[in-house]
């Protein structure tokens, strides 16, 4: 069998090919022409004596050596970027880059002061910041979207990594005229604004209410948010029951926690979450270092 060797830019382009699933969308990423990319994918298909798709209709299908191929040339061109940053770095003309995700309380309470404290020392860097919910930051960390994101539950994904960042505490809140005392069976007599099913928050209350005998579709439900700001503002107004991180009760006043009898606040942790196998670049590093000093800071009551 003969020697194999491949350009680098035949992976870029195969890499778009892949992700775009055909040559037509490819043409505007790559700023190439259709025939231009038509010649290099055969230049590959060559160099490597294999077929890497084959047509239907107006797309193009991935063989199985496309599949097998697309892993590790989205690895070697991400190691070829960390590279590049560290060589800008060491003759100072780097200027780096952090796509950071973060779940609604971390992204709403504690990441706005932290970024600002970092940019102040680190002008050379600049960020990305995206907020959502934890399922949609763990998704787009397991793309590659994000670099990085903090939340507030663990979603199982291959290849990634969590790792634990703060401490916080769950409570369930009342509204305008809510008794601060209630019994367990009160919560199913209430109406309840609660948070969306992505929402780190709201899977680990309902965990909680369901080892005490009650399941989350019992509740009288009368809205349904992403946005604690909204669950505030209907609290403030409404008579209903609703569930809160410990920081956005410290931010917001005249909302108060509700005691339930036989029910304990939730105790949970925020964690940084990346993928182990991608390379990190140096100004990603910097941020997760620097995240990790904080790391110890106490934000439960």
């Amino acid at each position: 069998m003969k020697n194999l060797d491949i350009d680098l830019k035949l992976l870029e382009l195969f890499c778009c090919v892949y992700e775009k699933g055909s040559i037509s969308e490819s043409s505007d990423c790559l700023h190439l022409s259709q025939s231009t990319i038509s010649f290099h994918l055969h230049q590959l298909e060559n160099q490597i004596g294999l077929k890497l798709f084959y047509k239907k209709g107006r797309k193009l299908i991935p063989t199985s050596t496309a599949q097998m191929l697309y892993p590790y040339a989205k690895k070697v061109l991400e190691l070829k970027l960390a590279v590049i940053e560290e060589i800008k770095m060491l003759s100072g003309s780097y200027r780096g880059l952090v796509k950071v995700g973060a779940s609604s309380v971390p992204g709403s309470y504690i990441l706005p002061d932290f970024i600002s404290d970092f940019l102040s020392k680190n002008r050379q860097i600049m960020i990305e910041f995206y907020v959502s919910d934890s399922k949609e930051v763990v998704d787009k960390v397991a793309k590659g979207e994000l670099d990085l994101g903090v939340v507030g539950a663990k979603i199982p994904f291959s290849r990634l990594k969590y790792e634990n960042l703060w401490w916080d505490q769950i409570h369930i809140v009342g509204g305008n005229g809510v008794d601060p005392k209630l019994s367990l069976e009160d919560l199913k007599t209430l109406p309840w604004v609660l948070r969306e099913e992505g929402s780190g928050t709201r899977r680990l209350l309902e965990e909680a209410l369901y080892k005490l005998g009650i399941n989350l579709k019992e509740l009288k439900v009368l809205m349904i948010t992403d946005k604690n700001e909204v669950i505030l503002d209907v609290l403030k107004r409404v008579k209903a029951l609703s569930f809160m991180s410990s920081l956005a009760l410290r931010k917001y006043k005249g909302i108060r926690q509700v005691k339930v009898k036989g029910f304990e606040p939730i105790e949970r942790e925020f964690y940084l979450v990346f993928d182990e196998e991608r390379p990190m670049p140096p100004a990603v590093r910097y941020f997760v270092e620097e995240l990790k000093r904080r790391s110890f800071v106490e934000v439960s009551p």
